[in-house]
C-alpha cells in the first residue's frame, strides 16, 4: 500500500483559477471589441465585408490553412532532433486540433497545452511533449521578433511609434540574454541531487544544446517560421482585395507582422480584439481607413476559424485516455527515481494508487 495525498482540493483550486484566467481574457477581449466598435463607424465596415469578393476570400482561407501544414513541418522537425518520435500525419492532426482549441483559449498557449497532453497520451514521453512544443512556439516567436525588427526601415518610413521597434528590441534581447545564461550555466545543472526546478532548467539547456548543434534542421524551423509569418501577411493582402482596398503586398509584409506579434499577448481569447485595434491604428498609416481595416480584422479572425474547423472533427474522434498514476513531472525526477526519461517504460515507474 502507497500513501498518497488528497489531490481533490489542489485540482478544484486549479480549475477555478483556470476558469477566472479564461473569464477574464473573454471579458478583456469583449472590452477591446467594444472600444474598437465605438470608434469605428460599424454600418462602413458591414457594408465593406458584405461586397467582399466571395472567391478572393476563398483563396485566402485555403492560403491560410497552409499554417497547419508549416506548424506540424516545425513541430516533427524538433521532435525528432531531441530524440522523439512524431510522423508528420500526427503532427498534423494533432496541430490541427490545437489550432481549433486556440480560437477558445488564450492566444496560441491554449492550443500548445493540447498538443503537449495529445503528445504524452500518445507516445508517453513527457519530456519530448513538453520541449518540443515549448522550443517550436520559441523559434516561433523568436523569429517573429527578428522579422518584426528587420522591417523597422518600413515602419519607420510609414510613421509607426518607434515603441514598437524598442520593444521588440528589447523583448529580442531579453530571450538571447537568458538563452546564452541557460546555456553557459548547463553544467551546474546536471547534478542530480539538485532541487526539482534546477533539474527541469538542465532538461531544457541540453535539448536547446541538442537542437542548435543540428544546424541543418534549427534553420530549416526557423525558415518554416518566418514562411508561416509571411503567409499571414500574403493572406491579410489577399482579404485586402477581396474588400477592393488599395493596400500594396509591400505594405502588408511590414505591418501584419507587428499585428501578429499584438495578437499573440496570452491575455485575449484567440486574440481578438488585440488584433483589431492593433490593424486598425496601423493601417490607418497608409491610408486605409477604419471600417475598411476593421473589416479585414475581422474577416482574417473568421478565416482563422474556418481554417480551425476540421480540428473539431478530428478532436471528437481523438482517444483520449490518462494513465493512471503518472505525473508529467516524472520524467525530471533524480536518476533513482526514474528510468530513461525517453522509454515508454518510464511511464510504468510510480506505484498506481489503489
Amino acid at each position: 500500500m502507497y500513501l498518497t495525498a488528497d489531490r481533490s482540493a489542489p485540482n478544484g483550486h486549479a480549475n477555478h483559477r483556470g476558469r477566472f484566467l479564461l473569464l477574464a481574457q473573454t471579458a478583456l477581449s469583449i472590452a477591446l471589441l467594444a472600444y474598437v466598435f465605438s470608434n469605428v463607424d460599424l454600418k462602413d465596415a458591414a457594408a465593406a465585408a458584405r461586397g467582399a469578393n466571395p472567391l478572393l476570400l476563398m483563396v485566402a482561407v485555403l492560403q491560410l490553412s497552409a499554417q497547419i501544414f508549416l506548424a506540424a513541418a516545425r513541430w516533427e522537425i524538433v521532435a525528432r532532433s531531441l530524440g522523439g518520435e512524431l510522423p508528420f500525419r500526427i503532427a498534423l492532426r494533432f496541430t490541427w486540433i490545437g489550432v481549433f482549441f486556440n480560437q477558445a483559449l488564450p492566444a496560441s498557449v491554449g492550443g500548445d497545452g493540447v498538443r503537449i497532453w495529445l503528445y504524452w497520451l500518445r507516445f508517453r514521453n513527457r519530456r519530448i511533449a513538453v520541449h518540443s512544443v515549448a522550443l517550436e512556439r520559441l523559434v516561433m516567436i523568436g523569429s517573429l521578433l527578428l522579422l518584426v525588427l528587420a522591417v523597422q526601415p518600413g515602419l519607420a518610413t510609414r510613421g509607426a511609434p518607434v515603441s514598437i521597434v524598442f520593444t521588440d528590441a528589447f523583448v529580442l534581447g531579453v530571450m538571447a540574454i537568458c538563452l546564452l545564461l541557460l546555456l553557459a550555466a548547463r553544467p551546474m545543472f546536471q547534478n542530480p541531487q539538485r532541487f526539482l526546478v534546477i533539474r527541469l532548467l538542465g532538461f531544457v539547456a541540453e535539448d536547446i544544446r541538442v537542437l542548435l548543434r543540428n544546424v541543418p534542421r534549427s534553420a530549416m524551423v526557423t525558415l518554416l517560421s518566418l514562411a508561416a509569418h509571411v503567409n499571414i501577411s500574403i493572406t491579410a493582402w489577399l482579404i485586402a482585395q477581396a474588400l477592393g482596398l488599395a493596400l500594396p503586398l509591400m505594405d502588408c509584409l511590414i505591418l501584419i507582422p507587428v499585428v501578429v506579434l499584438a495578437s499573440t499577448l496570452p491575455i485575449s481569447v484567440g486574440g481578438w480584439g488585440i488584433r483589431e485595434g492593433v490593424t486598425v491604428s496601423l493601417l490607418a498609416l497608409v491610408g486605409v481607413s477604419s471600417a475598411e481595416a476593421l473589416a479585414l480584422s475581422l474577416l482574417l479572425g473568421f478565416a482563422g476559424i474556418a481554417i480551425s474547423l476540421p480540428g473539431a472533427i478530428l478532436w471528437l474522434n481523438q482517444r483520449t485516455t490518462r494513465p493512471r498514476g503518472e505525473s508529467i513531472l516524472h520524467e525530471y525526477a533524480a536518476p533513482e527515481q526514474q528510468q530513461d526519461p525517453f522509454s515508454r517504460e518510464a511511464s510504468e515507474v510510480l506505484p498506481r494508487q489503489g
